[in-house]
């Protein structure tokens, strides 16, 4: 998202602030959520001047497209496979800078001397090596947690809270760990692909939400926005239908885009045609496809400096869906390609400008000991096998705080989590290119997140854009706040905090405009 105004020459910063606003729940950092609406626009420049390939109209100018709750069209894209294209093109640019990587690496521990982060330890997956990275400044990018469901749109081996534990084990401060988005579109069939997400592209391109009986439903939850409506909005009507019996047989609802024409599907949504052509035999130039709610982004996290990504731990920065702040209770469709991109080089710009005020602490060979110690011991001769219990970890959250959560659903999946604790797994003895270690790790990664998000979600005693409690289903003005967590010696510590106040102007555009309707969309067209 960037307010370019290529399609829609109203359309401005401080708008895409309201809607960014409007639709978190008002409970968003307005710093920095002003800091993402201004400098968008110059970062979607930088990307164009790097090459990369973004659609473009006649006259040279990038295309914009609808995303839910939008104003106006702000989106840029490269068909239905904008991030990859734009990974495509930062690695490219790495590259060139002759940036090095470790690859297949998997950062299990952060070092620290005196309070202060100064290193992490990894393990090279492909052989099994130990390493030891010595380190003025740490930069976490990791993403976020939303592998801790069992239906969820990330790789198995990404998003299962990996940066939320390395911080958490430095003390570090979050914020809001109970908001969750759950994608209102994830494929539902095969099994080994349900979740697997179906880009809000369909909908922004068209594409019809319908139930079993051919009914477009969105017309009795969102009668004006329709299918563009805000993400949790869809996704608990989605929920709805399946849980009340309108729901296709494969526990989904359909998304249609058949209307469209196919040389039309085939140029604007590829990646999505090839996906259920391979997994489902499907053409979805003809076919309607079957989908269901996905554990899809987490907006709590690290809670930061976002003009510095400076975290409450010195030396520690954060970036991206890590931290929290940016989105409120809801991420805007398209934001968070905006956001790892617009603060990545806020927080580079500051390191560079400031690294050579950190010192070189020296490492704590002790310290690093000790982890090997702990690293030794994960790989134990019995147990349980951690695929397993990984699963079943994510079986619980997804049925303890999915969509729709109650008082007594949170406790119960408390008291469960506490089985987890202390369990033995079972990965065999090597550490080289083992699955189950990698599995176990994951696991180790997860409690404290699962942890953190169940009790804040106890704490809020209100349903608030993308959580929502049935047992409080209207939004509290006592909540308009923030839910801090701060691991302590003797366990989680809650509080709250005010949120920032939104600045006047940007309230007066909140309250003056609204996303458009349908029919509003065809006039601009």
């Amino acid at each position: 998202n960037a307010a370019l105004g290529n399609m829609d020459a109203h359309d401005c910063w401080q708008l895409h602030m309201a809607d960014t606003l409007r639709e978190g729940g008002l409970i968003n950092d307005p710093t920095a959520v002003e800091l993402l609406c201004r400098h968008a626009p110059e970062t979607i420049e930088e990307l164009a001047a790097w090459g990369t390939p973004f659609h473009q109209e006649p006259d040279g100018k990038i295309t914009q497209r609808f995303f839910g709750a939008a104003t106006y069209r702000r989106a840029c894209f490269i068909g239905d496979y904008t991030g990859k294209a734009i990974l495509n093109v930062l690695v490219d640019q790495a590259e060139k800078r002759s940036i090095r990587s470790l690859a297949q690496t998997y950062i299990f521990g952060l070092l620290q001397r005196g309070g202060c982060v100064n290193g992490a330890m990894g393990l090279d997956l492909a052989t099994g090596q130990l390493l030891v990275i010595h380190a003025r400044a740490i930069v976490l990018a990791t993403g976020g947690y939303s592998r801790i469901f069992n239906r969820c749109s990330s790789h198995f081996w990404e998003n299962n809270g990996d940066g939320i534990k390395l911080a958490h084990d430095m003390g570090a401060e979050f914020m809001d760990m109970e908001l969750l988005q759950f994608h209102p579109t994830g494929m539902v069939y095969p099994e080994e692909v349900a979740g697997t997400l179906v880009t809000e592209a369909v909908r922004g391109e068209g594409g019809l939400l319908v139930n079993a009986k051919g009914e477009r439903f969105m017309q009795h939850y969102d009668a004006q926005r329709m299918e563009l409506s805000a993400r949790d909005v869809v996704a608990r009507a989605v929920y709805q239908e399946i849980q009340e019996g309108r729901g296709t047989p494969n526990k989904g609802v359909y998304l249609d885009i058949t209307h469209q024409p196919r040389n039309y599907i085939l140029e604007r949504l590829p990646t999505m045609y090839a996906q259920f052509e391979k997994h489902n035999n499907l053409d979805i130039s003809k076919d309607k496809m079957e989908v269901a709610p996905t554990a899809h982004y987490s907006m709590g996290g690290i809670r930061i400096d976002h003009g510095t990504g400076q975290t409450s731990v010195p030396n520690l920065y954060a970036i991206g869906e890590v931290t929290a702040g940016v989105h409120g209770g809801n991420r805007l469709g398209g934001n968070s390609l905006a956001e790892i991109l617009v603060f990545g080089k806020l927080t580079g710009d500051y390191l560079a400008t400031t690294l050579h005020e950190h010192s070189w602490l020296p490492l704590d060979k002790k310290q690093v000991a000790t982890y090997e110690q702990r690293l030794q011991q994960v790989c134990t001769a019995s147990g349980e096998d951690p695929l397993s219990v990984k699963k079943s970890l994510q079986d619980l959250m997804w049925e303890h705080a999915g969509v729709l959560r109650t008082e007594e659903q949170l406790e119960q999946g408390r008291k469960k989590l506490t089985y987890y604790r202390g369990l033995s797994l079972y990965t065999g003895a090597g550490r080289k290119l083992n699955e189950k270690l990698m599995a176990a790790l994951d696991v180790y990664n997860m409690l404290p997140t699962c942890d953190m998000v169940l009790q804040a979600a106890q704490y809020r005693k209100e349903s608030r854009a993308a959580h929502y409690r049935s047992d409080y289903p209207d939004t509290a003005e006592a909540w308009t706040k923030n839910i801090i967590c701060q691991p302590t010696k003797e366990g989680l510590q809650l509080t709250t905090r005010p949120v920032l106040p939104i600045p006047k102007y940007v309230r007066t555009l909140m309250e003056a405009c609204k996303p458009l309707f349908k029919h509003e969309r065809h006039m601009l067209e």
